[in-house]
């Protein structure tokens, strides 16, 4: 068991590392090297999640197959089972073990049964990272049969770093993409549309498709052509559902920095036959990334409102007319809207939330 003294001097260098000028996966792949120091995993999965629908949009991982990967999506969205993310992010308590959620019998859970094996693990613990109670990003560190469990002190380094590991992803969101791979060109301006068969396999796919892919292929780049990323996977798990509470819809951003939209649906009803599912990938509408990036910066919903109304170009004597605001209240909230976005006008505050 790792030392009080341990933990914190942990938490304070990954609070340290979220304070950095980091891109998301960069960030993440140095949050994870340190927090497996003194949680150690043979494997894990680190996930940016869309706070506003909880999909899983990104993920840097060690120790994952592919077939683990197209598992893990079924059971997070298919499958009744214990720690989904999303309930995590909802709960009071952002962490906790497999072994703890299932009463100590982890054999009834669906994902220890079909998912774990196929990494040779046994014990999981799993993180939502949440800040204002919004989700934006995820952890689940695995360890094989030979290990000891997780234990309740891992459990509260994770719920200790939930809010400043959230802010920090928050923060990244509308950070430009650092050091993108030499192949990242941006894809087509036509959609893509690819089929894919009960099980999430790739049945057929558009040749623009081909190209999106590989703008969401920040892991993948090495494997196979039917490999999906994370970021479809998820949304097509989704969209398999038979009613999903939250829409089979991501906007992800790509190697190239460019945002993408993702959507799912079945086909048919799947009466006579398992339906396939088709997903699209084209270009975010401009409007669209901007309430990603209004989220992302994290503002008063005051300040949100103000925002909104100087990217439509309104005055801040308009601006207060219409929001019952006197001017200088109006002045005011720009002002903290400045800090936070880090301009210093109107002009740059406008092209720093239209630019894609």
């Amino acid at each position: 068991m790792s030392s009080p003294v341990a933990q914190r001097e942990t938490a304070v260098d990954i609070e340290a590392i979220c304070r950095l000028d980091l891109g998301s996966r960069e960030l993440r792949r140095r949050i994870a090297e340190r927090l497996t120091r003194l949680v150690p995993a043979d494997s894990y999965c680190f996930g940016t999640i869309a706070p506003t629908t909880l999909l899983i949009t990104d993920d840097v991982s060690a120790g994952l197959t592919p077939a683990a990967t197209v598992a893990a999506a079924h059971n997070e969205y298919l499958v009744g089972d214990v720690l989904k993310f999303a309930a995590l992010a909802r709960s009071e308590v952002p962490a906790g073990t497999l072994g703890a959620a299932t009463g100590g019998d982890p054999e009834s859970s669906h994902r220890y049964r079909a998912v774990l094996p196929m990494i040779d693990t046994r014990h999981e613990l799993r993180a939502s990272f949440v800040v204002d109670r919004r989700c934006w990003g995820a952890i689940a560190l695995f360890r094989g049969g030979e290990r000891p469990d997780f234990t309740s002190a891992d459990v509260d380094v994770l719920r200790r770093l939930s809010v400043p590991v959230a802010a920090a992803l928050r923060r990244a969101v509308h950070r430009a993409v650092h050091r993108a791979p030499v192949d990242a060109a941006p894809g087509p301006a036509e959609a893509g549309v690819l089929l894919l068969d009960q099980d999430l396999r790739l049945l057929s796919e558009t040749p623009a498709t081909k190209l999106w892919r590989n703008e969401l292929a920040w892991s993948r780049a090495e494997l196979p052509i039917a490999v999906l990323p994370i970021a479809v996977l998820d949304v097509a798990a989704r969209g398999r559902g038979a009613a999903p509470v939250l829409p089979a819809y991501g906007r992800i951003r790509g190697r190239s920095g460019r945002w993408l939209s993702v959507r799912a649906s079945p086909l048919s009803d799947g009466r006579l036959c398992p339906a396939p599912l088709a997903v699209t990938m084209h270009p975010v509408p401009a409007a669209d990334v901007t309430e990603v990036l209004l989220l992302a910066y994290g503002l008063a919903p005051r300040e949100r409102d103000v925002l909104e109304r100087v990217v439509a170009g309104l005055s801040s004597r308009a601006i207060a007319g219409g929001q019952q605001m006197t001017v200088a209240t109006v002045l005011d909230h720009l002002k903290s809207v400045f800090a936070k976005t880090g301009v210093r006008s109107r002009r740059e505050l406008v092209a720093s939330i239209l630019e894609l």
